[in-house]
Parts: structure tokens; C-alpha cells; sequence
């Protein structure tokens, strides 16, 4: 059965939300529409975000990172999963709406890649790649 992480949601992404709705109020209220559009796009993409963002590791070993409608889905094989270490970071183009993440180094087109995650159980994530994957190096 496919096991599905929500992300954690820190407390910048809350505050991003408000100041986006504000915006968006007082573009709408000084009657400036195209500012007023391009915000509630902006609060519409946040909050599609917030809803879709998840992480579910599949059956037959794969790892979806899901981030919601308007941005691809992306997979890779958790069998090309080298190693796991906690980060914290402030890269906000990563699928995680937490500033600590998980730090996922895979292999991937004769290349090492990075991607940044935030699972709400970081343990039961870590746990759960493992079953699928025990050569995975988890950095402290």
C-alpha cells in the first residue's frame, strides 16, 4: 500500500499567505486590477501548494514528490537514493514548505542530484525508504 508524507508547514509560509491576502485586499480595495489579479494568482498558487504538496512512496518503489496542479510531479526510484541528511535551508524553489528539510542525494542520468524534502514524520519517511532501500546513508 502506498504511503503518503503531507509536508510540514513552517511558519514563513503562513506569513507569506497573509501578506499575499493582504496585498491582495488592498490592490482590490484601490481599485489597481492588474495588481490585484497578478496577487490572487499568487494566493491561488500558495494555497494550491499548501493543500497539494505531499510526498508518497509507492509499492513498487518509487518516491513521488507531488506539489500541487500548477507545478510537475517528480519521481525517482528509491533505489537511487544514496544518502539522507537534515538541512536546514531557505531555498524556496524546493518542493518543502519548511526551512528544515531533508536533504535526498540520488543518482540520476550519470549524475548526483539534490532535492529538498519536508516530510511531516521524518522518521517514519526515513524508515519506510529504508525498508525499501537499506544501502541508504543517513547523514546526522
Amino acid at each position: 500500500m502506498d504511503r503518503t508524507f503531507k509536508t510540514v508547514v513552517g511558519w514563513w509560509y503562513w506569513i507569506l499567505i497573509f501578506v499575499s491576502s493582504l496585498l491582495l485586499f488592498f490592490f482590490f480595495w484601490m481599485h489597481d486590477t492588474i495588481l490585484a489579479v497578478i496577487m490572487a494568482i499568487l494566493v491561488i498558487y500558495e494555497i494550491e501548494m499548501l493543500i497539494h504538496t505531499q510526498y508518497v512512496i509507492t509499492d513498487d518503489g518509487m518516491l513521488k514528490i507531488e506539489t500541487g496542479r500548477f507545478v510537475k510531479s517528480f519521481t525517482l526510484r528509491v533505489e537511487q537514493i544514496e544518502s539522507i541528511r537534515m538541512v536546514r535551508s531557505m531555498a524556496f524553489l524546493a518542493p518543502a514548505l519548511s526551512f528544515v528539510r531533508l536533504e535526498i542525494k540520488y543518482k540520476g542520468n550519470n549524475k548526483t542530484i539534490r532535492v529538498q524534502v519536508s516530510p511531516n514524520n521524518k522518521d517514519a519517511f526515513i524508515s519506510k525508504l529504508k525498508s525499501i532501500n537499506g544501502n541508504i546513508v543517513i547523514i546526522k
